[in-house]
């Protein structure tokens, strides 16, 4: 119990925090190079074109005066390629983009952005299913992870923020609130082996009232805080049992 409450614990902050790096790296427009025509231009005839830009970059595609509108797919020369819709010169509507590193996003696009729903898969094979806003994760969503967790619930700004499940593939999971990317609310966390924590939390770790449940029915309910002056609640143990148990909390939390 000790080891693995410290563990588990530890693991709520570290693995949340670190399961969306590099997000906030595609927020840019990945597509401004094609705008070259006033917004409010009124298409005329659709042709086909094939543009080799000044800068090495590679348009094939149905072109509209002076810009992509329609079918098309560009080429940079880093070796990103797009295929896909476009609108007086930008990424709009379905599209499938692809990185050199093997990395993918296939669904919608608006102004330039991966906006609406779509699906990016990792060059390690971490896949995201759901809804974007300007590049970045944004509603709901699914991620499956290279290691075997799983989350599905809300994110804002490319991280999971709001009501969701987190499933680490050892079979513990939580469902409940997190911000920022870390389990941050009220929650709860099931451990496989039938313990259970109800209650609030603060950056990954419990923090005010809660009550943490053993698999045998016995149960803890109280204050948690990383300040033992803070700390107070009741075991459901009898005699010398329950000091007992108020040591184990305390050294399992590593909060005396």
């Amino acid at each position: 119990m000790s080891k693995e409450f410290r563990f588990i614990l530890k693991a709520c902050k570290a693995t949340v925090r670190k399961t969306h790096t590099g997000g906030k790296k595609r927020a840019n427009p990945l597509f401004t190079t094609m705008s070259v025509a006033p917004a409010d231009d009124e298409p005329g005839e659709i042709g086909h074109a094939e543009k080799v830009l000044s800068n090495g970059d590679f348009y094939t595609g149905q072109w509209v005066d002076n810009y992509a509108h329609g079918q098309g797919k560009y080429l940079w020369t880093d070796g990103c390629m797009y295929v896909g819709e476009w609108q007086k010169g930008k990424t709009a509507g379905k599209g499938k983009f692809s990185w050199p590193s093997g990395a993918t996003y296939e669904g919608e696009f608006k102004n330039g952005y991966m906006d609406g729903k779509g699906t990016y898969t990792g060059a390690a094979g971490d896949t995201y299913r759901g809804s974007w806003v300007m590049n970045l994760r944004y509603g709901q969503g699914t991620k499956s992870f290279v290691n075997g967790d799983y989350y599905e619930g809300e994110w804002r700004r490319g991280l999971q923020d709001g009501q969701g499940r987190y499933q680490w593939k050892n079979g513990n999971h939580y469902i409940g609130q997190l911000k920022h990317g870390m389990i941050h609310g009220n929650g709860t966390m099931f451990w496989s082996n039938g313990n259970r924590y109800d209650g609030s939390w603060e950056e990954g770790l419990p923090k005010g009232n809660g009550t943490f449940r053993w698999a045998d029915g016995s149960f803890y309910v109280g204050v948690w805080s990383k300040d033992s002056k803070e700390q107070n609640g009741l075991i459901t143990q009898q005699g010398p049992l329950v000091v007992m148990w108020i040591g184990i909390l305390r050294r399992c939390l590593q909060w005396t």
